[in-house]
């Protein structure tokens, strides 16, 4: 494909990516996320498709902790042990990651050296020069996408904008990841409750009609002792008893 031959002279140039580019490389970012519902799947397999399509030196995922105001790293590419240890230290409230995930903004640094605005300097230091961080975005933030090159990049509109559309198609997967694992966990959780339940409902109607299952009613004794009879063959015989009395008056 000619935009990842010559992908990087793109932005050294200041070229802007061609349409047909960016359609291809949505559609096979696209096309990756259908592979699979598994979240970290999905984060992962979004960085090798960027990393396919994109040529850049890194490329990192870091999501919001509900729990608290951890950002942690959960997937990268290109990173050295040292940028793993201080991006996992990073939280909300510093100036980089606030920026992207308190309001929604994209971070767009094409020379790391000229910059100290937003304080990572591990990428520099890791000899890193340029810089592109968006958020993971749907109806809410689900965290950071960044990628980043060891050049310096001029990084135009276009290219920004293709960034966001890639961070918005990994927010909507997750989120359909995440409502899959709640109705999976949801139906099983039914399941097992259900389980539990019909037997006891069984023992209930047990006890309430143990002698469900006999056709012929038990016929219990009178005080005295003896068995009564049915009512409809006392009737017969009480009959049968005024018949012969009247028939030997």
């Amino acid at each position: 494909m000619l935009y990842n031959i010559h992908v990087k002279s793109y932005y050294h140039q200041g070229d802007n990516i061609k349409n047909r580019d960016i359609l291809s490389i949505i559609s096979e970012v696209s096309e990756t996320l259908a592979l699979t519902n598994k979240s970290q799947q999905l984060m992962e397999m979004t960085l090798d498709t960027m990393s396919r399509e994109l040529k850049p030196d890194c490329c990192w995922i870091q999501l919001v902790n509900t729990g608290n105001d951890k950002l942690p790293l959960v997937a990268s590419l290109g990173f050295s042990p040292d940028m793993n240890h201080e991006m996992n230290l990073l939280d909300k409230e510093h100036q980089f990651s606030h920026e992207i995930v308190g309001l929604g903004r994209n971070i767009v640094i094409p020379s790391l050296h000229r910059d100290g605005q937003y304080n990572i300097p591990i990428f520099r230091k890791s000899g890193f020069r340029s810089l592109l961080a968006v958020p993971i975005m749907t109806y809410r933030i689900h965290g950071i996408l960044g990628i980043g090159y060891r050049s310096r990049m001029k990084f135009t509109g276009d290219f920004t904008h293709l960034i966001t559309i890639i961070a918005s198609l990994l927010g909507m997967s997750l989120n359909k990841s995440n409502l899959n694992r709640q109705w999976l966990h949801k139906s099983q959780t039914d399941v097992i409750a259900a389980d539990s339940i019909a037997p006891d409902n069984q023992a209930s109607k047990d006890m309430i009609n143990p002698g469900q299952s006999s056709q012929v009613p038990e016929n219990k004794p009178d005080k005295s002792g003896n068995k009564k009879a049915p009512r409809k063959s006392f009737n017969d015989h009480d009959r049968n008893m005024k018949r012969f009395n009247e028939s030997h008056k």
